[in-house]
């Protein structure tokens, strides 16, 4: 008997020891994957008033339409449907800072190819929304951000005569045509620092005709904005 349980106490020493090493090597690739996986799970700072943010985003009309972007995806998407949104780039801003709503920021129409203006116009009471709502936001967080332009309509009634003197057609222009208009609403910022006399695009909707006259608002609803990055 004494010698049984003398092997049977050798043979359980080898045993205790591997799950002691079994238990060892757990915990170290435990310790590993957590040191690997921490940077992931660190949060990243929040924009603060006086950044400068990095930012991708879409802009849309009351109704839904994307009528710029800096998605590439998105613009392939909306053509295949027969929508043709402009292609931008990406646009630098400060965090909060808020400018006359009036004011118009040159935004620079990689595609489609245009002539005849300066840019996309993008006023400053849509340029103010979004500042203001990048506030808080973190890197790669997308966010929607709705417009207010303080009681302005944004919205203008032309007679025949005036629509055809700014190029419009009247009598093929129908209730929901998007058509295009020149802003030259003074002061500009162009994004390059530089004065540009040249009026900016800005894309109009109609949304009530008569037999002499059109209803065209040129306000918008809402930008879908991503943070792309904080430069300082």
């Amino acid at each position: 008997m004494k010698k049984k349980q003398q092997k049977t106490s050798k043979d359980a020493g080898p045993g205790q020891m591997k799950w002691a090493y079994a238990l060892i090597a757990v915990i170290f690739a435990v310790a590993m994957v957590g040191t690997y996986l921490a940077p992931i799970f660190e949060q990243k700072p929040a924009a603060q008033v006086g950044d400068i943010a990095v930012i991708d985003y879409t802009i849309f009309t009351e109704d839904g339409r994307a009528i710029i972007t800096t998605d590439q995806t998105l613009l392939e998407s909306e053509y295949r449907k027969g929508n043709t949104p402009l292609l931008t780039q990406r646009l630098q801003m400060q965090v909060g800072a808020q400018v006359s709503g009036e004011n118009i920021a040159v935004l620079p129409v990689i595609y489609p190819p245009i002539t005849g203006f300066s840019g996309f116009g993008l006023l400053g009471f849509e340029t103010n929304a979004i500042s203001a709502g990048l506030i808080g936001m973190r890197q790669g967080e997308t966010k929607t951000i709705s417009f207010s332009y303080g009681g302005n309509d944004l919205e203008m009634n032309l007679s025949q005569e005036d629509a055809d003197g700014i190029g419009l057609n009247f009598t093929e222009a129908a209730v929901g045509d998007m058509v295009t208009l020149g802003l030259t609403t003074s002061p500009e910022i162009p994004l390059s620092g530089e004065t540009n006399s040249t009026p900016a695009l800005r894309f109009g909707q109609v949304v009530d005709k008569t037999s002499d006259s059109l209803v065209i608002i040129y306000r918008y609803g809402n930008a879908r904005v991503t943070l792309s990055g904080i430069t300082g």
